[in-house]
């Protein structure tokens, strides 16, 4: 589990955020403090910026171990509180909190410094939440060390079920504290940070719908929703990304001209093995929907091992001495519409409906030319 939790979140995205200073317009905040130990001079609020450094936004004077701010921030965002330089103080606010603060102020020789943060219930239940993913982590920690120790297969695969259940438990766990949270800037860090494609990874989808039907348009609620967009991208049922490209004869060619229609895209390179292996079967999908105006196909050539100013020819001598006219390629250089789309490896196809979204997805060398056009035919009329 990695350190000081709290502000992981879109790190080298944030320093797009500018530091506040105190307006009269804004959210409104309220944070009542008592100081237990002898400290003296100033408290300051300060807003993180994406080194995690504070820029002081307002401040107040400690007066009898007692301070008080009355102000407003911008927008939603991660801040803390510098107790004369002593102590600092960590807060998720949206803004509108009235909160109540006792701290140390200051550490001893024996003893850290510490807080209690009352009246906002999601970062209670974000601090919950951290604790229980932190011991769940030194949990896991120790199963693993018993794996990598255990003789059999069988002491192992009783560690494997242990693990399971262990999984199991802390999802029932942590889920509803996270859910809880509704669309606060403290559910957005947790299910950004704790959530995992195997551990509730699906509630970041649902937190993502929840944001834009609330109309949530601050920065971390923006970030949170396009880094959900990203990682949906090419997966079945998501919006197949638009994009424009060119042929060997320089005609453009962009995918939503063809909306209505379904289209197979192909991802191949000149050097890969497989989609060469492939092609003889795409060539046959291609005859057998030639004259179906509703189908088209798309043979996107990316990831080519040569410079941008020979990608051209390189692709139209390999078209030409192979005998792949049917393909008709158009040329993603720069490999952006692969990334785009997701494509670490190739071939790599695609099959988009004719909403515009991804409704079939694949990857390598199927075996034959048979089983490469059967799966082509399934995909387009199934």
């Amino acid at each position: 589990m990695k350190k000081n939790l709290l502000f992981l979140f879109f790190v080298g995205i944030i320093m797009s955020c500018n530091s506040q200073t105190k307006e009269t317009s804004g959210l409104s905040l309220k944070i009542k403090g008592t100081i237990t130990n002898d400290v003296s001079g100033m408290v300051y609020l300060e807003r993180m910026n994406e080194r995690n450094i504070g820029s002081k936004i307002d401040s107040a004077k400690i007066t009898a171990k007692a301070f008080n701010f009355s102000t407003k921030i911008e927008e939603p965002g991660i801040y803390q509180l510098n107790i004369a330089n002593e102590q600092v103080i960590g807060l998720i606010l949206d803004g509108g909190e009235e909160l109540t603060i006792v701290a140390d102020g200051s550490a001893t020789p024996d003893k850290a410094a510490t807080a209690k943060v009352d009246g906002s219930e999601n970062m209670r239940m974000f601090n919950e939440v951290m604790m229980d993913m932190q011991a769940f982590s030194k949990n896991v920690s120790t199963l693993d060390a018993k794996f990598q120790a255990a003789k059999n297969e069988k002491d192992k695969g009783v560690l494997r079920n242990e693990y399971l259940a262990m999984l199991d438990g802390q999802k029932n766990l942590v889920m509803p504290k996270i859910k809880s949270m509704g669309t606060s800037l403290a559910a957005i860090i947790a299910a950004n940070n704790f959530l995992k494609p195997d551990f509730g990874g699906e509630y970041q989808f649902e937190l993502k719908e929840k944001l834009e039907k609330a109309g949530k348009n601050h920065f971390f609620a923006k970030m949170f929703i396009q880094t959900i967009n990203q990682a949906s991208v090419g997966t079945v049922g998501s919006v197949a990304p638009d994009f424009e490209l060119t042929t060997l004869e320089g005609k453009k060619v962009k995918l939503s001209d063809f909306k209505g229609k379904t289209v197979i895209i192909d991802f191949w390179a000149t050097w890969c093995g497989p989609c060469i292996m492939a092609f003889p079967g795409m060539k046959k999908a291609t005859e057998k929907y030639k004259d179906d105006p509703n189908v088209v196909f798309l043979f996107v050539n990316t990831f080519e091992r040569v410079g941008e100013g020979q990608w051209k020819d390189h692709v139209g001598k390999f078209i030409t001495n192979r005998g792949f006219s049917f393909m008709n390629p158009v040329l993603d250089i720069g490999n952006q519409t692969a990334l785009t789309y997701g494509v670490e490896g190739i071939p790599a196809k695609f099959c988009i409906d004719k909403d515009g979204k991804v409704k079939h997805k694949g990857s390598g060398y199927l075996g034959s030319t048979e089983a490469v056009f059967n799966e082509m035919v399934e995909w387009v009329e199934k």
